[in-house]
């Protein structure tokens, strides 16, 4: 091969970190998100753009949704710098509101309707929402909810959405013209902690969370995507909703997923490509191997993970029976999309850093990692969030001089320039004085045969911490506990073996898909108290 005239591996690397030119898909962005949905309901109004169950809507029916959601909410005494709780499942109702709130120059607050009733409060309390839209036309959920709150009234907008009493006590944020300045959305996110936080999204980051997909996945306005990540996180709403609008493709939205939707999806060729979190497809895998279901279809030519690792026996089980190759990515709600794979490696790399986006690996000691070193990952650039809302503490334990956001995340890039995670420093377990990631016992569990999900965490004992694994196993197999422990003995040095494997028929999922680790933590200190 004749290598003349290309970089050197280590400037390759340094390429790599500084990431690529975004200029050019920058100037392209419109001020505002919903300004994306007007374009294509002006050049091509009858084509697709959502699907929830039976229903439909074209960019010309959601642009006219959009304008009416503005006059209803104009109405509700909404105005710029407002923040407007919506309450809500996947569903046609809460996208043109969405959007019109975008439109508004106020501030979204999406709410998953499956959250409980003290959750929702609060945060609405905190966020100062004006008003707390319920759509219960879409979401029974959201209907309960609304029985909770002090409803003034009912509109309807694809159906009935109740309506919050306005709270004349809140104050409007100050409003920007820079895309890059105003909020669009608060995210509320529990990350690793559990404490939820309000990431403030501004409008160019969520953009470019799906212009970037769109170059990077090759999507045209022929595609369709299966969207059961909820539109309250940066998943459903950025990587999913916004890649087909910047595309004018379309997507379906589901509420509730289950494997059975998604194979009937595939059957009927509605879809050409889906992003979720591994354990979902792990669901879809299951399913199929239960039922015989061939998960080949015509139609369907993206497969893609985010949100969690990928270990690579479940990578090439699924891309063996979707026969499709898998990208991966890698990001979190405070900046997203970080890095990107198309598709076709075969290893659990995460990518290469997009354009505009920059990235260190920082020691403890706070000098930059050589490629053979782990590190704290540190971001910026056109996704990174604007803060914590009315958060200043949590806002400066993140943010570091220079714009760079410290993610918690622990990585390693070689001298390629690919990205890869070790683990979560905030999930690091330190047993006897030696570090160890859960990721990497999670991926020596999960090669045993009898095994279909496994999460480990971390438990303080008395001057210690020890390693907790939890083992979901596979559908009809009774796993012996002590014959997994000697697998794992096998193949992991001491320090790293669990202490305890603890056996679930289910790991528990939060709304995004994530298995939810902060409650793991609670079951294996409940566990040692029992003991």
């Amino acid at each position: 091969m004749d290598t003349e005239g290309l970089p050197s591996v280590s400037a390759r690397r340094a390429q790599a970190m500084k990431g690529g030119d975004a200029t050019s898909l920058l100037s392209r962005m419109p001020e505002r998100y919903s300004h994306v949905v007007r374009h294509w309901a002006e050049q091509d109004p009858q084509r697709l753009a959502l699907r929830a169950g039976a229903s439909e809507l074209t960019y010309g029916g959601l642009w006219d949704a959009t304008r009416e959601a503005v006059r209803l909410l104009r109405k509700l005494g909404v105005s710029a710098g407002d923040r407007v709780g919506l309450v809500a499942e996947n569903g046609l109702q809460i996208v043109p509101l969405l959007l019109a709130i975008s439109e508004m120059d106020a501030w979204a607050v999406p709410l998953n309707a499956r959250m409980s009733v003290r959750e929702i409060e609060t945060i609405r309390v905190f966020a100062g929402c004006r008003r707390a839209l319920y759509c219960v036309g879409d979401s029974q959920s959201a209907a309960s909810h609304a029985q909770a709150d002090e409803i003034e009234q009912d509109v309807f907008l694809l159906g009935k959405i109740a309506v919050s009493v306005r709270d004349a006590k809140v104050f409007p944020e100050p409003f920007y013209p820079d895309k890059a300045r105003q909020t669009a959305v608060l995210v509320f996110t529990s990350g690793t902690t559990g404490e939820p936080k309000g990431v403030m999204l501004s409008h160019q980051a969520l953009i470019y969370m799906g212009a970037n997909m769109v170059d990077v996945r090759k999507v045209t306005k022929e595609d369709s995507f299966y969207n059961s990540s909820p539109v309250s996180h940066a998943i459903g709403l950025g990587t999913v909703l916004m890649t087909a609008f910047w595309a004018g493709a379309s997507a379906e939205l589901v509420a509730r997923f289950t494997a059975q939707h998604f194979v009937e999806a595939l059957k009927d060729e509605r879809i050409s490509g889906v992003t979720a979190v591994p354990t979902l497809f792990a669901r879809i895998l299951e399913f199929a191997e239960q039922n015989g279901v061939s998960l080949i279809s015509k139609r369907l030519r993206v497969i893609a993970t985010a949100g969690a690792p990928l270990d690579l026996v479940l990578k090439a089980r699924i891309e063996k029976a979707f026969g499709l190759k898998m990208g991966n990515s890698y990001g979190m709600t405070e900046c997203n999309p970080v890095a990107r794979s198309p598709g076709g490696v075969d290893t659990n790399e995460v990518g290469e850093i997009q354009p505009g986006v920059e990235i260190r690996i920082v020691r403890e000691d706070g000098q930059d990692a050589t490629p053979d070193e782990s590190g704290e990952i540190w971001v910026k650039g056109p996704p990174r969030m604007l803060g914590y809302y009315r958060n200043e503490a949590a806002t400066n334990a993140v943010l570091r001089q220079g714009g760079w956001l410290a993610t918690g995340d622990l990585g390693r890039m070689e001298e390629d320039g690919k990205l890869y995670i070790v683990g979560r420093s905030k999930e690091l377990i330190i047993r006897s004085g030696f570090n160890v990631y859960p990721v990497e016992v999670e991926s020596v569990l999960s090669l045993h045969p009898g095994v279909a999900q496994v999460a480990v965490v971390g438990r303080e004992v008395p001057g210690n911490e020890e390693v907790v694994a939890f083992v979901q196993p596979a559908p009809g197999v009774a796993i012996d506990v002590e014959e997994l422990s000697k697998w794992a003995a096998e193949r992991l040095a001491p320090y790293k073996r669990p202490g305890e494997i603890i056996l679930s028929p289910e790991l528990p999922i939060g709304p995004t898909g994530k298995i939810f680790k902060v409650r793991l933590k609670q079951l294996a200190a409940s566990s040692a108290r029992q003991g």
